[in-house]
């Protein structure tokens, strides 16, 4: 069987990934136990190259990590667009500003086939372009290891417009209900390049930020990620334009414009003797509706700051902006569009719960700790984004009602879970590794929490690690690593089994007599340990795959805690006779 070679890139070192044409990884893991470093080889993941989408040729330029991509390095996005609101139309340019990381002649950035290239531009030369699909490659003069250079890319078109945002990308066009615009846009997935030029690959965030100017009609307010700097006017042609200021990197698909007839709503919030301000934008006509429904923010950002650490992002503020679709992380500037209802409707999965606060909320907030500042080194591992979105709702529902009511809204999120495929994707494929990462990605912290069985050490690594990779990159690798590392226990086959393979494993038991017998159905070398209740008294067992017994008294009634542990179970009265294999 022949291997291609792919480097997969994190901001502390490069995995080398071997792919073959079955989808067959080998995972080079560097295990970190106090303060010894074991290297060990795992091949994954099992399951059938068909469990996954086809590579396609554009998931393929925009997810892999070409020399063309890699010989740069993004510092800063400098956007200026006009957006004719009646034509559905924008125009504009985008400068980067990039270091090179190696000597070239050649790189790639990214921009939708449907926008039109007008030209790419550095010093004053007109460089020569090629198109393969949504990838444009761009001849340069030759760069040097070191270089600072930025180059400018003229464009222009109609952005494709989303069916059914947030969950698919583009703008949205819509009608306040006075009838007027209202304009916004939201790309996760599908890439910021459907509507402006970037090096479209969450590995590359701009180290210093962007500006975006947005020209738009005079009657309008923009709202955009960060500070708004400058607001100027063109009488002649009845136009406004606004300036807005990130300071942080930022995602690409987080980088966001939302027009409307917005008016601001101010809050602040005290944070350790610190006052900081909340800014909100909504239609004018829900002003004191947000102003009253928006005082939850502060009981939100409260929470995430004493669980994962401070916000990242003050310099560049806080604020929530009312949209027409149900909502989106994006950074600083959140954009949210759940009716002012805390989620109450017959459609809603927290309306059991969430009395205490808006959910989609704290949801899209929890995306400023968990996406935005630990951002995946690949889409691949979204699970870092989404699961542990939810799962800080379970931590919030602990936090305000107690641990048996979380446990309740786990328990009914649990039905949700697919497992289709498993809950790592492939890499560098521009593979956006959704649906089970949300739901199964909580119930694997959940039971990772269990298998630590100390919350002291447990919600240390969850703090820890979003401070101390605040702002980076990071893999489903590294924090097993980070796992292994604070609590000197190696848990690479727990790992591989629920991130590697698309089912959890499946406990098998029977209880005969005085014997309860039980085993793992699981990967080679499974031995994670369960708790069980024998006769209302709780008892850790170690299952492997190997049949095991513990005796009980005659009668005893055992209860096996999958309130705790994401598992199957499976009663096997094979288990009791002497020859089971």
């Amino acid at each position: 069987m022949s291997f291609q070679l792919y480097k997969y890139y994190t901001s502390k070192n490069i995995i080398t990934l071997s792919k073959s044409v079955r989808i067959q990884f080998i995972l080079l893991l560097t295990i970190g136990c106090n303060s010894e470093q074991n290297r060990t080889t795992m091949a994954m993941p099992p399951d059938e190259p068909e469990s996954f989408p086809k590579l396609t040729e554009r998931n393929r330029l925009l997810g892999d990590l070409l020399p063309e991509r890699t010989c740069y390095d993004v510092k800063h996005y400098l956007i200026n667009m006009d957006i004719d609101v009646d034509k559905k139309y924008i125009k504009g340019f985008v400068d980067i500003s990039a270091s090179a990381e190696e000597n070239f002649t050649s790189l790639q950035f990214d921009l939708a086939r449907k926008m039109k290239l007008n030209g790419v531009y550095y010093l004053d030369q007109t460089l020569k372009t090629t198109r393969k699909k949504d990838a444009v490659f761009v001849e340069f003069p030759n760069v040097n290891k070191g270089d600072n250079f930025t180059f400018r890319i003229d464009y222009e078109g109609r952005p494709l417009e989303a069916k059914k945002p947030p969950w698919d990308g583009g703008f949205v066009w819509e009608k306040d209900k006075k009838g007027r615009p209202y304009v916004s846009v939201a790309c996760e997935g599908d890439g910021a390049g459907l509507w402006w030029p970037l090096k479209d690959h969450i590995a590359d965030e701009p180290d210093d930020g962007a500006t975006m100017t947005f020209t738009v009609p005079e009657e309008l307010f923009c709202v955009s990620n960060g500070r708004l700097l400058d607001i100027s006017s063109d009488i002649k042609n009845k136009k406004k334009s606004y300036t807005w200021s990130v300071n942080n990197p930022i995602n690409n698909y987080n980088i966001s414009v939302q027009l409307g007839h917005y008016v601001s709503v101010q809050d602040t919030i005290n944070r350790n003797g610190v006052t900081d301000t909340l800014n909100h934008y909504v239609l004018d006509y829900h002003e004191e509706v947000a102003r009253n429904h928006f005082k939850q923010a502060k009981t939100v950002i409260r929470f995430f700051e004493k669980y994962f650490g401070d916000y990242q992002w003050w310099d560049d503020g806080y604020k929530l902006v009312e949209v027409s679709y149900l909502g989106m992380e994006h950074q600083s500037a959140v954009t949210y569009g759940n009716n002012w209802d805390n989620w109450r409707g017959t459609r809603s999965w927290t309306s059991k719960y969430y009395g205490i606060v808006d959910g989609l909320l704290f949801h899209e907030t929890a995306h400023e700790w968990w996406g935005n500042s630990v951002t995946a080194i690949d889409p691949a591992h979204m699970w870092i984004h989404e699961g542990m979105a939810v799962y800080s709702e379970a931590l919030f529902i602990e936090d305000q009602l107690g641990y048996n009511v979380m446990v309740d809204f786990l328990l009914d999120k649990r039905k949700g879970i697919k497992n289709k495929v498993p809950i790592v994707g492939p890499r560098n494929q521009n593979y956006w590794a959704f649906g089970d990462s949300y739901i199964k990605g909580a119930w694997i912290m959940h039971t990772l929490r269990h298998v630590i069985d100390n919350d002291e050490t447990w919600f240390n690594i969850l703090k820890s690690f979003a401070v101390d990779n605040a702002k980076g990159h990071v893999s489903t690798e590294d924090f097993l690593n980070y796992v292994i590392h604070n609590t000197g226990n190696n848990y690479q086959i727990i790992f591989y089994q629920y991130f590697y393979t698309h089912k959890p494993p499946t406990l098998e038991y029977y209880q005969d007599g005085t014997q309860f017998f039980y085993r793992w159905d699981a990967v080679s070398g499974f031995n994670m340990p369960i708790d069980i209740n024998v006769n209302g008294l709780e008892r850790r067992i170690v299952p492997t795959k190997d049949i095991q017994e513990i005796e009980i008294s005659e009668f005893s009634v055992v209860h096996i805690r999958d309130w705790e542990f994401l598992m199957f179970l499976k009663e096997n009265l094979n288990l009791s006779k002497r020859d089971a294999s």
